[in-house]
């Protein structure tokens, strides 16, 4: 059975669970994920409304992208912290560790109780229960050989002052660090409260227009800042997606309704 959550918040981690779950079954040339297959599967997940076609797609192709990022950047410092924020129930450290690697996954209590239950955090694994606005949880975190940020479907649902603050914190406090996140549009912002609002869920409060013309002025510790502005090999390929939902994440990209970012910490 589901379970249930007291806020809208952590009720969100299911839906993409779910997704990811639905296309790992459908699409296993492009995307494996056993672990979402598993745990949806004993939450009762098989049946949960929105969760195939597009959004499939696109929590597939967010997972993906953002561990991309994860690898070039452990390519390049090998034993860093990776620092999952709104962790859900995800499973990108598996895609990624390279046997030297840590995983911090940060995510609000109730959501961090189950996940631990369902997930249990292996020896170079850990959990923190918290809320990523308050920023305190910052305080006496260790990584001396570096850190990558991962944030899928975090960011949307806080203020701009919010993120803000975060992000101008993350690239100050970790030179030579950095983040992968997506983002959504106006256009997709609307579009997804207005789900919201019909099924009580947490309303998404932050829309990227602009992408480096934004985010640039947030802070001098901001290195390169690098979208993905072209659906990426293999979901582009002809034949490899249902050709309307390979137009749809096509477009949202070159329209910048969906964005996935890279930022580079200065060191």
């Amino acid at each position: 059975m589901a379970p249930q959550f007291d806020t809208p918040a952590a009720r969100t981690l299911l839906l993409p669970l779910a997704a990811r779950a639905d296309f790992s079954r459908r699409h296993p040339e492009l995307f494996r994920d056993a672990a979402a297959e598993r745990l949806a599967g004993e939450l009762g997940l098989g049946a949960l409304p929105g969760a195939s076609g597009w959004a499939g797609a696109l929590y597939a192709l967010r997972q993906d992208a953002l561990c991309a990022a994860a690898r070039r950047y452990l390519a390049r410092r090998p034993g860093a912290l990776l620092l999952d924020l709104g962790c859900g129930l995800d499973t990108p450290f598996p895609r990624v560790d390279n046997g030297r690697c840590r995983y911090l996954g940060l995510d609000l209590p109730e959501v961090v109780a189950l996940r631990r239950r369902l997930l249990p955090p292996g020896t170079r694994e850990r959990y923190l229960a918290a809320d990523v606005r308050g920023l305190s949880w910052l305080e006496g975190m260790d990584a001396p050989q570096g850190l990558f940020v991962l944030a899928g479907g975090l960011f949307g649902y806080l203020q701009e002052r919010e993120l803000r603050a975060l992000l101008c914190a993350l690239a100050e406090r970790f030179p030579g660090g950095g983040v992968c996140f997506d983002a959504v549009g106006p256009l997709s912002l609307a579009m997804s409260n207005a789900v919201s609002r019909r099924e009580g869920g947490a309303p998404m409060r932050f829309a990227l227009r602009g992408c480096e013309r934004a985010l640039r002025p947030w802070s001098a510790h901001f290195g390169e800042i690098s979208p993905l502005r072209r659906l990426p090999e293999p979901y582009s390929r002809p034949g490899a997606l249902p050709a309307r939902i390979r137009l749809a994440l096509s477009l949202a990209l070159r329209m910048g309704e969906l964005q996935l970012v890279e930022i580079a910490f200065r060191a």
